[in-house]
């Protein structure tokens, strides 16, 4: 009986230390981390919240620059490649348009080039965009349109053709003018939610009063852009200045209550003139030898 419970017990080790051994083999070669941070939950999630509306953000910029930016020669491909980044009603009726479109496109031989002037929140996943395009057909006729378009996302798996798991759902052009682009300096944020601005020149300085409410993040490249962050309302608006070397902009930014701006493009047009500042030079302290002329001359040397 003793060694028939002895048996057991080694059987049972032998089979505990196989099945360890293999875990531990399973767990070097493909550790499993969960979690590792340093900040606080609440912290962490304003973090996540701030990453994902700036991805729909990036999303939709990319969407739309791909959207009206085409020429005779690729917009069957441009155009029926961003199908991938449509619902499928969207995009079937997006496809059936551009086959309707690709004969009479081509044969004018037509350059069109979009800009993304305004993009807005008006709701959970609802945005409102402006757009500019400029249409130039082989004739050298050229019409130029500022459009306003209404659109929804909707969440999707992330896969190779779409890398951010973001699907348009509803796309509606609301209005379209050949009026110059309206454009208002007074901008509206909330809290949380990033605000990128584009500026059509490198800025050198940004001068912002309250700097603990609303965070100023710059990237300069060929075009600055401004990302402005606030993780509590704005109690108070904020008159800001951005300085490029020659120009500088003024502009406004104030707490949002149903709608809020998440993109806007600063047009040149808006600029002013920088004032250049004169530099002076620096006081010179009297040396010895001016006090030494003023005491024996009983003369007052000017600085």
């Amino acid at each position: 009986m003793k060694i028939k419970v002895l048996t057991t017990a080694l059987i049972f080790a032998i089979a505990w230390a196989i099945g360890a051994t293999f875990m531990y083999l399973q767990l070097k070669n493909n550790p499993r981390v969960v979690a590792v941070t340093t900040a606080a939950p609440s912290a962490l999630n304003q973090e996540n919240l701030q990453l994902s509306e700036l991805e729909k953000i990036t999303f939709l910029r990319q969407y739309l620059e791909r959207f009206f930016n085409f020429d005779s020669n690729n917009f069957w491909q441009t155009q029926t490649s961003l199908s991938f980044l449509m619902a499928p009603d969207l995009r079937n009726q997006r496809i059936e348009e551009v086959r309707r479109l690709r004969e009479k496109i081509q044969q004018k031989n037509i350059v069109q080039k979009g800009e993304l002037l305004t993009l807005s929140s008006n709701g959970k996943d609802k945005f409102t965009a402006q757009i500019h395009t400029e249409t130039m057909e082989e004739n050298g006729v050229k019409n130029q349109l500022n459009s306003f378009l209404s659109l929804e996302l909707a969440s999707t798996e992330r896969t190779l053709e779409n890398p951010w798991g973001l699907l348009v759902k509803q796309m509606k052009f609301e209005k379209t003018s050949s009026d110059p682009q309206s454009f208002s300096s007074s901008l509206s944020i909330k809290e949380k939610i990033p605000l990128t601005i584009t500026l059509p020149c490198a800025i050198e300085n940004i001068e912002n009063p309250n700097e603990r409410a609303l965070k100023t993040k710059i990237t300069t490249m060929n075009i600055s852009e401004i990302q402005l962050t606030t993780p509590t309302p704005l109690l108070a608006p904020v008159t800001m200045k951005a300085l490029c070397k020659e120009t500088e902009f003024v502009f406004e930014v104030k707490q949002g209550k149903q709608d809020s701006d998440l993109f806007v493009a600063f047009p040149a047009s808006v600029a002013v003139v920088r004032k250049k500042e004169i530099p002076t030079a620096p006081k010179r302290k009297k040396d010895i030898y001016d006090k030494t002329i003023e005491s024996v001359l009983g003369i007052k040397l000017d600085d």
